[in-house]
């Protein structure tokens, strides 16, 4: 008898796996994850660098919220799901109003596994 239970609830168990494995996944990968704005005047008209990504894996990618360091900065990401094989970008917008250097991240949170994507751009206001 406790043979039998304990056999059921493996199988139970690894049709469950065998389940959760159907029905895929969203991952994220960036052509690239970093863009240098170069040297601009303080004042200048804001600056726009489009990061695109492509949804490899086989469900639906959500992105979730995005955050940034910086009022600087502002973040347009796509509201729909990004199908599995397909595309997207993500719009980041900085505003040269203050004089120096800057580094400044992009926290891009999403449905896919991995945790969360940093973004960098850098530049000089003069």
């Amino acid at each position: 008898m406790k043979r039998m239970i304990i056999l059921t609830i493996l199988l139970l168990t690894l049709l469950g796996v065998i389940s959760a494995k159907d029905k895929g996944k969203a991952e994220i990968r960036f052509e690239q994850s970093s863009h240098n704005f170069g040297t601009m005047r303080q004042g200048d008209p804001a600056v726009t660098h489009l990061f695109e990504f492509s949804n490899i894996g086989t469900a639906p990618l959500l992105i979730t919220r995005t955050t940034t360091t910086c009022r600087c900065v502002t973040v347009e990401s796509p509201k729909r799901p990004v199908k599995a094989g397909q595309k997207g970008v993500i719009s980041v917008t900085f505003d040269p109003k203050d004089k120096g250097v800057f580094n400044k991240t992009i926290e891009v949170h999403t449905n896919a596994g991995g945790g969360v994507i940093i973004l960098l751009i850098t530049g000089e206001v003069q």
